[in-house]
């Protein structure tokens, strides 16, 4: 099987130490490519080093966790985006989180921003990742609004919404979580095959509590997929990374993954 990490944190102090060791497991676990995700401009630097230290297996997208959006935070990643975008294949992650913010007023600021970034996203021609954390309901709305059409719903948890999202032609992503949580369960189970993508989020969502995430344990995942969609895991895995490769635009050539 041939799998793809489509979001994680390799670019993260608790992970990039040992960044050589973990993608040696992930290739012994049939991972052909991972995408890891700055969540602020500062830890930028570290994924582009993981990109040039393991090419056409390492990738990197350039966002802003909401939490994190400030004024400073924004014009400066925002500065980046634009400075790399050759280099990166996606704008993320970005989007809303009512989880750790509560104020609305700061919620409205998280509004006004992710706007900014998914028309960014279009006028660079660069899919968008979208965090929507307690906020898929006003995510989806946003993205309606804005058109957007290039989207990846990372991590995403609202069953009630997994039908409306795919009926935009957007991508889905389950995580390993999805072996131990019922909630994840449920929504893995309901989201069409053709609208799932894998992700880690390493070194979060484990598949199992308290337990270190790293990309090598998607195989986990697909089977518990497979087994809550009643398929194999051959299939599980074969859809999920042409979608990968369908969003990102990539595609395999002679065993490496490249851009098209």
């Amino acid at each position: 099987m041939e799998l793809f990490d489509t979001h994680s944190h390799i670019e993260m102090p608790r992970l990039y130490p040992t960044a050589a060791a973990i993608v040696k497991r992930a290739r012994e676990a049939g991972v052909i490519s991972v995408v890891v995700s700055p969540i602020e401009p500062k830890f930028f630097s570290k994924a582009l080093d993981l990109t040039e230290r393991f090419p056409g297996f390492i990738w990197t997208t350039l966002g802003l966790h909401p939490p994190r959006t400030t004024p400073r935070t924004v014009k400066q990643c925002i500065r980046l985006i634009r400075e790399h975008s050759e280099r990166i294949l996606a704008i993320g992650e970005v989007g809303l989180d009512y989880y750790w913010v509560k104020e609305e007023n700061k919620r409205e600021f998280q509004r006004r921003h992710f706007v900014e970034f998914i028309r960014l996203s279009k006028e660079l021609e660069l899919p968008l990742v979208v965090h929507s954390r307690e906020a898929e309901a006003d995510a989806i709305h946003i993205l309606k609004q804005e058109h957007a059409t290039r989207v990846q719903l990372h991590c995403f948890n609202n069953l009630s919404l997994v039908a409306e999202a795919a009926s935009q032609n957007w991508f889905m992503s389950v995580p390993t979580s999805v072996v131990s949580r019922r909630r994840m369960q449920q929504i893995a189970e309901a989201m069409p095959l053709a609208n799932m993508l894998l992700e880690t989020d390493a070194p979060w969502l484990a598949p199992e509590f308290r337990q270190q995430n790293e990309p090598a344990n998607l195989q986990f995942a697909v089977t518990k997929i497979a087994e809550l969609q009643g398929t194999t895991e051959e299939s599980v895995a074969k859809i999920t990374t042409e979608n990968a490769l369908e969003f990102f635009r990539l595609e395999v050539h002679e065993g490496k993954v490249q851009r098209r």
